[in-house]
C-alpha cells in the first residue's frame, strides 16, 4: 500500500507557475468538450499547454477542478459514471503501468477512449509510481514517456498534464516533464482520501478548504476504500451549490483541447522499466 506524504509547495515552485512553453498551442484548432452522455462526435487528441507547472488556477471565474490520482484503479469506472450523471469533467492521473494492464483485461481500452469523448482528461503520472522519481535522472524522462505511450494507445489522447508521484518534484524533474510538453500539477486541496476517514470527512475535507481557482486531488486506489466514490455526489452538489463551476485542469489554467494531433515529442523507449511493489 502507498502511505501518501503531503509535501508544501517550496518557494521555486510556487514561482514556476508565471512561466510560459514558448509557442505551445498557437494556432491551434481547439475542440468544445461538454460532458454529455451522448459523448463527442470528435474526441480531443491532446490539448494546449503554456504553464511549466501549477498547483491552481486563476481566482477569477468561480472555477474548479477534481483529479484523481493512481488510476486507472479500482473504482475509475465508478468516479466517471457519477461525474457522466453530473455532467461533469474530471482528471483522471493514470499509471503508465496500470493502463498497459487494463489494455489486456475485456473492454479495458473501451473505457479510456469512453472517457474522453465525454469530456474527461486524462494526465500522466508516471509509468510506475515511484516515491524516488525525482532523482531518477534519465530514468525519470523515460518513465513519463513510456507513460505517455500506454496512455495514448489505449485512449488515443496525447497528455498534456503530468502529475508527481506522492507530490515530489525537483526543478530537474519538472524540467523534463517541460521537454516532453508536459506542464507538471501538484494541487492546493487535498481531500486526504488516502487515509480512508470516512465520506462525510472527505467530503467536509474538500469542501471547507475549496477556493476559486481550486485544483482538487482525490485517489482512486484500494486505499481509500471505496470512499471517495461515495463521497463524490455530496461534493459536486455542495460545489454546485456555492456557484463554483467545475471543469478539467487545462480548462482551468487557460487552455484548450486539440482536435488534431499535436507534433509529438520524441524520446528513447528503449529501456524496460521494472515494476515496483505496491
Amino acid at each position: 500500500m502507498r502511505h501518501r506524504k503531503r509535501r508544501t509547495p517550496s518557494a521555486w515552485s510556487i514561482g514556476l507557475v508565471a512561466l510560459a512553453l514558448a509557442g505551445c498551442g498557437s494556432g491551434a484548432q481547439l475542440v468544445s468538450t461538454p460532458v454529455t452522455e451522448q459523448g463527442l462526435a470528435h474526441p480531443p487528441v491532446g490539448c494546449t499547454r503554456h504553464l511549466v507547472f501549477a498547483n491552481h488556477g486563476p481566482a477569477s471565474g468561480r472555477m474548479v477542478a477534481l483529479s484523481f490520482d493512481d488510476c486507472s484503479g479500482p473504482y475509475t469506472e465508478g468516479l466517471f459514471k457519477t461525474l457522466l450523471r453530473y455532467h461533469i469533467p474530471g482528471t483522471f492521473f493514470m499509471i503508465g503501468e496500470r493502463v498497459s494492464e487494463l489494455m489486456e483485461s475485456p473492454g479495458g481500452a473501451r473505457l479510456l477512449r469512453e472517457m474522453v469523448s465525454h469530456g474527461m482528461e486524462i494526465g500522466n503520472h508516471s509509468y510506475n509510481h515511484p516515491r524516488d522519481l525525482p532523482s531518477e535522472g534519465e530514468g525519470a524522462s523515460l518513465q513519463l514517456e513510456l507513460a505517455n505511450r500506454e496512455i495514448e494507445r489505449a485512449s488515443g489522447f496525447d497528455p498534456c498534464l503530468f502529475r508527481p508521484p506522492y507530490g515530489n518534484i525537483t526543478p530537474d524533474l519538472v524540467q523534463r516533464a517541460k521537454v516532453l510538453g508536459l506542464t507538471t500539477v501538484k494541487w492546493d486541496v487535498d481531500a486526504e482520501d488516502w487515509r480512508h476517514p470516512g465520506v462525510s470527512a472527505i467530503r467536509e475535507a474538500v469542501l471547507s478548504r475549496v477556493q476559486p481557482g481550486s485544483i482538487v486531488v482525490m485517489h482512486d486506489n484500494i486505499e481509500t476504500h471505496g470512499q471517495t466514490v461515495q463521497a463524490l455526489p455530496g461534493i459536486i452538489e455542495g460545489l454546485k451549490a456555492r456557484g463554483y463551476h467545475l471543469v478539467t485542469i487545462t480548462q482551468l489554467l487557460g487552455d484548450g483541447f486539440l482536435e488534431h494531433r499535436p507534433a509529438r515529442h520524441t524520446g528513447r523507449l528503449t529501456e524496460p522499466v521494472r515494476s515496483t511493489g505496491e
